[in-house]
């Protein structure tokens, strides 16, 4: 890959469009410009069928729109009601 597209396609996938918890599908995957096949051999999947994953799981990462870290002790004193 030219080190133009490279640059770009790292930008693309570095600049926080997606959660690490989002997958890319191959089809998304060939639209940034990456060589995807999707032909497994046998002993792969029977390998993957060994290790199933949970389904239905909600997400790993959380967005938290408010600043997040210690309080300070007046505003931990207001919060108790003091």
């Amino acid at each position: 890959m030219p080190e133009d597209r490279a640059d770009k396609l790292a930008s693309t996938l570095s600049e926080g469009r997606w959660t690490h918890d989002f997958p890319i599908s191959p089809e998304a995957a060939t639209d940034l410009g990456l060589a995807v096949s999707t032909d497994l051999p046998n002993e792969v999947r029977e390998l993957l069928a060994l290790y199933p994953q949970p389904r239905g799981r909600q997400p790993s990462v959380q967005y938290i729109p408010a600043p997040y870290g210690p309080r300070s002790a007046p505003e931990r004193h207001r919060l108790r009601g003091g």
